[in-house]
């Protein structure tokens, strides 16, 4: 076990509140790739403790499952500690993970808080049940993908999980609204690491960082999208679909010009409260 040196100066400490499907192994990628950030993925995923793609040979070795889901809060602290002399470090929860650690980060106003949600609500569903059918919720550099068909969508369960996500955000914001605490709203559409003002920016930002000084090269997730654009080539059922959800709030989904986002970056909320204690 490589044991990683504790410097003086303690790191900034964040965490990325996101839905399935939401493009949070992406947004943990780019900010890993940041010479000044240490940026876990799942820490408190069920299947496993996950590591940043850099650490994920056992360093730093934070223990074992059963080791953190019998003391979360002391799991924490060996996040914070062993951060490798980085000047923030983090890590994601997918909804339904840690009731536990999730508490605790929640009552720690001196972590700063993202909550990463994706515009397209029906893609962030069907991407959902392509992992869930596949068993692959990676997609990294090397991995070797298994080719699905198109899948049926059931219009009541795209919805359930419309709710369900925007309750999980809600509640996240309630909480953090009633605590006065700073938490900043991004979306998987706005993160352009080579775009001045894009969510990675502000993101950066809230983080008291920047982007890295030397060749102006941009940060890499080590990531690649997996599925295409077009809801056709991923819904079975895409005009009987598109039938069902008729004069909904998702209709203007389902044929979403797939190069534009589905709202307008104007309608990104800013950071809300004024806390910003490390």
């Amino acid at each position: 076990m490589i044991e990683t040196i504790m410097t003086r100066e303690t790191p900034l400490r964040f965490v990325i509140f996101a839905a399935p499907r939401t493009g949070s192994n992406f947004l943990c990628g780019l900010l890993n790739s940041h010479p000044d950030i240490l940026c876990h993925h799942g820490l408190f995923n069920p299947a496993g403790i996950h590591y940043a793609l850099d650490h994920r040979e056992g360093d730093p070795h934070l223990g074992t499952v059963a080791e953190r889901d019998l003391a979360p809060e002391a799991f924490l602290e060996r996040v914070w500690w062993r951060h490798g002399g980085k000047s923030a470090v983090g890590f994601k929860f997918n909804l339904g993970e840690s009731q536990a650690a999730v508490a605790a980060v929640l009552r720690d106003p001196g972590i700063r808080k993202i909550l990463l949600a994706r515009r397209h609500r029906i893609k962030t569903y069907v991407s959902e049940q392509i992992a869930e059918q596949s068993g692959q919720w990676e997609s990294y550099t090397g991995t070797v993908l298994t080719t699905g068909s198109p899948i049926r969508v059931d219009a009541t369960e795209l919805f359930r999980q419309v709710e369900r996500n925007r309750r999980y955000y809600a509640d996240l914001e309630n909480d953090l609204l009633s605590s006065g605490q700073t938490w900043l709203n991004v979306h998987y559409e706005s993160l352009d690491s080579g775009a001045a003002g894009g969510d990675l920016s502000r993101i950066l930002e809230f983080l008291a960082l920047g982007l890295p000084a030397g060749d102006g090269s941009p940060l890499t997730a080590g990531s690649f999208k997996r599925n295409p654009d077009d809801l056709r080539a991923l819904i079975a059922n895409f005009e009987e679909l598109k039938s069902e959800i008729a004069g909904t709030e998702l209709e203007c989904e389902l044929d979403a010009d797939p190069s534009q986002p589905v709202f307008s970056l104007s309608e990104i909320p800013n950071v809300r409260s004024v806390s910003h204690d490390r």
